[in-house]
């Protein structure tokens, strides 16, 4: 695919989604397209935290991918073999869980990678999040998301960010692979020692995650916060400007503790 590049994208009329009882990890800001124009703020497919989609509509996404627990070079993708697939690499200290949107989630180790194909390069895939945790795991809408819309009809895009809009409780990067004209997403940082104390979700005292109260409130001490430690990621449900990267990729690899 040609390289093509489009950052800081179209703002969005009104924001879609919001907090649903029905859904776990709805809320991101989302990557999604519609008649082939991007809307950074999804909330139409939810991901549990068991990896399973909870609303929307998966069938395009599919379980698949290889080497699991692998370290050392990446050999469970091919750039042009006509799949569409994530990998997903561990650089914390601890064992890394991942789940995420039509994939088996899984366990690994520090430095370790496992790839899930989520289908091929052609279809849409619409509206599609990552997550993961290391020890105690938050519970829906308290973890960072990878969202991504691959294979649009636009120019054949990729949308893809980082969000903060419900909560941050690891370091995350995502990076369009073989792709040097598009933009890496980085947050590499850990923003829990520092959040604001209306944010902080403690279990048995220890901070595991920074949660919004307020998603949709620019103005909010952990929006402000979220935006001032990391432009590469949405802060809050309307945050357009930065947070959106376009790419005209195929495979992406979703890095935690980066």
């Amino acid at each position: 695919m040609t390289r093509l590049l489009l950052t800081g994208m179209f703002v969005v009329a009104s924001a879609c989604g919001g907090d649903d009882a029905s859904s776990a990890d709805d809320g991101a800001s989302g990557a999604e397209a519609d008649s082939g124009s991007p809307s950074p703020e999804t909330g139409n497919t939810s991901a549990s935290t068991d990896g399973s989609t909870t609303d929307g509509d998966s069938s395009s996404v599919s379980d698949g991918g290889s080497d699991d627990g692998a370290s050392g070079p990446i050999e469970c993708r091919a750039k042009g073999d006509g799949k569409s697939t994530i990998t997903f690499i561990n650089r914390c200290d601890g064992a890394l869980f991942f789940r995420g949107s039509g994939i088996d989630g899984g366990e690994l180790a520090p430095g370790q990678h496992a790839c899930r194909d989520l289908g091929d390069t052609v279809e849409t895939i619409s509206a599609i999040r990552y997550w993961g945790y290391v020890g105690v795991d938050p519970g829906p809408e308290r973890h960072t998301l990878a969202e991504l819309t691959l294979n649009t009809d636009f120019h054949d895009f990729d949308w893809y960010n980082i969000s903060h809009v419900d909560a941050h409780n690891l370091p995350m990067q995502i990076i369009p692979v073989g792709m040097d004209d598009c933009r890496t997403l980085t947050c590499p940082e850990s923003l829990l020692e520092g959040c604001p104390p209306e944010g902080r979700f403690l279990v048995d005292g220890e901070i595991v995650s920074c949660v919004s109260p307020d998603r949709d409130n620019p103005e909010s001490p952990v929006a402000q916060y979220f935006d001032a430690a990391c432009a590469d990621a949405y802060s809050w449900s309307g945050d357009d400007e930065e947070s959106m990267a376009a790419c005209a990729g195929e495979d992406y690899d979703v890095v935690f503790c980066p």
